[in-house]
């Protein structure tokens, strides 16, 4: 068990290995209460060396294998590889984690060198700030300090270490220039700034001063010992790449990897790009807001400060019930505490994001392993999102196996205890094996879409061209590519268009190739369809929307029976008339499923068509498009409702809506408008059905004033 901080004693003992740096503390090393807290939580929330080691020992065959860390962070297990001779590769998002990683397994420099120009460096700084005493300070500029954690360095430390990396700068030597700067991110950290590391990164008491240089000089002197220790050892391949691990393409030389050792984010509320927000900023790596969000746009979605609105990953697990219910677990705790902050609506968007994305990520990485690979992942349950428990491991686990992995074992690492809910909390290693690939998946949904990515995949690689804007392809398409591959023929060719179109995200191979934008399929004639590139909009409900209550006059007995599907999500709109309360006129069903064929698109259907009246008489017509369980509202339906209504009802006024089912029976209602560049929504609002008693004074009052 990790003990709290309230147990930890005057002074601590370390275990051999805390240091993720790569130094390595002697088992009998003792400090001061004040470091004792700092080292403890970095040691019990970071990545050990010592298991590192463990699965290299026992899965690795030494020389002959090369391993892969997809989340290598600063280069735990590229380090302890390379100490036993086994070559490796690690992949990190985070710039300031992957320069890091990328220098600390550099050890081809000779150390006492490096100490020599630093020693030159430091003395060179010190006779520089004996100079400028007088002169004014230097800081950071205004939009770049409020990057930082506020008060997170005082000025003068912040002065000196601004100084240093300018001497640095202009009487730097690029043989060591990495090297010095690592010295300075880990200073920043260790006794630099006011910063204090817990579960999270908080502010400290302010230093008023620092000794700055004698800091970065004690560290790069550890560095120089560190690396004239290594380099009497072997020097295998170690690099690391700059990327997504959700996204491989292009990396790792086409060279095939033998074991996966790697420890994820897990799904919580830890910022990593605050952890090490400070140094990031200092050292150039992130110069502005653009930067910040373009980084988290690049890391697995684990906390709810990195979470945009045009995020799919959510797709890749509309079919894994255990995620839902999950989501729904904390969506229904949410609305029962009254939890109404911007982060607390995230919740449950966050938890799916995140196991979708990591979805993603143990779908892309089988490109690069050979048949019968080893992989470990360090994963930990969860329950920071208002005390729903999240199994991480158990659920990785049926998502590996969806994918086509085979689950050999789920160890037990350490336990600690959740502060809220003193429940046990247990971090796991996930053991994994890839058997290779497989032709005729068949079994769960999952293993289906792998099948309909490779068919889509192919299609779109042989006929696109960059510059393109539109591909076109046929069904008959869909049978040759299947040939092809080897792989068994969907029962349904609908299903795969069907699953592209309103399931499933296309393919990242596929968005990779849209920029700014993002590819959707639409209907191009009978049997035929059409790659098109448009705005990314996404049409998801707005957690951040209100939700209005509504008397449920929803039949007793059609909502005991009702399930959750597109047809109870109509139901609903048609006995509580949302449609007239969300367009404000009076409305009325004229034709459920209406299927028909429009030229120019060919066959479609519409969910339910309304017609409408106004009181100066105006005559509408409202397609209306439900979605309900994991379907999604797409761009595509909503344009081939416009297009019905301009063929068949050209003397009515057309007003395109669409319904989705969001967690906690509440109903979002979309408006949609064509523009200049394409469909948009024009209106959004969410409705839950209600009891008559639980419509309160309260909320009255706020619907007037509304309403005023």
């Amino acid at each position: 068990m990790v003990p709290t901080r309230a147990l930890l004693p005057d002074q601590l003992t370390l275990p051999d290995g805390a240091f993720e740096t790569g130094r390595i503390l002697d088992s009998n090393k003792v400090l001061p209460k004040d470091r004792a807290v700092h080292e403890w939580y970095r040691f019990v929330l970071s990545f050990p060396p010592h298991l590192v080691r463990h699965y290299l020992e026992r899965f690795s065959s030494g020389q002959d294998s090369y391993v892969l860390d997809p989340f290598c962070g600063t280069g735990t297990t590229l380090v302890e590889a390379k100490k036993l001779g086994v070559s490796s590769a690690g992949i990190e998002a985070h710039p300031m984690a992957h320069f890091a990683a990328s220098t600390k397994t550099h050890w081809d420099i000779d150390p006492t060198a490096l100490l020599s120009h630093a020693e030159k460096i430091a003395d060179i700084t010190t006779e520089e700030l004996i100079n400028s005493s007088h002169r004014e300070m230097r800081t950071l500029e205004p939009g770049v300090v409020d990057l930082l954690l506020k008060n997170s360095v005082s000025p003068l430390p912040l002065h000196k270490t601004l100084l240093l990396l300018e001497v640095m700068s202009t009487h730097g030597d690029s043989r060591y220039r990495d090297y010095e700067r690592l010295a300075v991110a880990k200073a920043l950290v260790s006794g630099v700034s006011n910063l204090e590391f817990g579960p999270e990164v908080g502010v400290g008491k302010p230093k008023e001063d620092a000794p700055v240089i004698d800091i970065w000089l004690s560290i790069v002197r550890q560095m120089a010992t560190d690396i004239a220790r290594c380099k009497e050892e072997q020097q295998p391949e170690a690099r690391a790449y700059h990327g997504d691990s959700r996204n491989l393409s292009g990396m790792l030389d086409k060279r095939l990897v033998d074991l996966v050792i790697t420890s994820p984010p897990y799904p919580n509320e830890k910022d990593y790009t605050r952890t090490t927000r400070l140094e990031s900023v200092l050292l150039g790596f992130v110069k502005s807001r653009q930067d910040l969000r373009a980084l988290k746009q690049s890391l697995i979605r684990s906390n709810t400060r990195g979470v945009f609105k045009s995020d799919r990953d959510d797709l890749l697990i509309n079919d894994h019930n255990r995620i839902y219910d999950i989501a729904e677990s904390i969506e229904d705790k949410r609305l029962e505490l009254g939890k109404t902050s911007g982060f607390e609506r995230l919740y449950h968007r966050v938890t799916k994001l995140y196991f979708g994305g990591m979805a993603r990520h143990l779908s892309a990485i089988t490109s690069v392993l050979k048949p019968g690979a080893t992989l470990a992942y360090v994963v930990g349950d969860q329950a920071s999102y208002l005390r729903v428990m999240i199994r991480t491991g158990q659920i990785l686990a049926d998502i590996a196996e969806s994918l086509g992995y085979e689950v050999i074992d789920i160890d037990l690492f350490r336990t600690r205890l959740a502060t809220a809910t003193k429940e046990q909390l247990r971090e796991e290693v996930l053991l994994l094996r890839w058997p290779g690939a497989k032709t005729g998946l068949r079994g769960d949904k999952m293993a289906r879409r792998n099948r309909y990515e490779a068919i889509i995949e192919r299609i779109f690689e042989a006929r696109f061209s960059p510059g393109k804007r539109e591909v076109e392809f046929e069904r008959d398409d869909i049978v040759r590519v299947a040939e092809e591959l080897g792989i068994d023929l969907p029962k349904n060719l609908g299903d795969l268009i069907y699953s592209f179109r309103y399931r499933a995200a296309l393919p990242q191979s596929i968005q990779d190739e849209a920029g700014e934008d993002v590819w959707i399929i639409r209907p191009a004639g009978r049997s035929k369809y059409r790659f098109v590139l448009v705005p990314n909009r996404p049409i998801t409900p707005n957690p951040q929307i209100v939700a209005t209550k509504v008397p449920d006059a929803t039949p007793g007995i059609v909502a005991k029976y009702a399930l959750s599907d597109e047809q109870a999500l109509l139901a609903r709109l048609r006995y509580n008339r949302l449609v007239d309360t969300f367009l404000g006129i009076s409305c009325y069903s004229l034709q459920n499923h209406l299927r028909t064929s429009v030229p120019g698109i060919g066959p479609m259907e519409t969910d339910e068509l309304y017609v409408g009246v106004d009181k100066r008489g105006a005559h509408y017509v409202i397609p209306i498009q439900a979605k309900g369980g994991r379907d999604r509202l797409s761009i595509v339906q909503i344009e081939q409702d416009i297009a019905l209504c301009a063929e068949r009802f050209p003397s009515l006024i057309c007003r395109p809506i669409g319904a989705q089912f969001m967690q906690g029976g509440v109903i979002a209602i979309f408006e949609f408008e064509e523009g200049d560049d394409g469909v948009g929504i024009v209106a959004e609002r969410h409705y839950r059905l209600v009891l008559p008693d639980e419509v309160s004074p309260e909320d009255l009052a706020t619907y007037q004033t509304r309403s005023q």
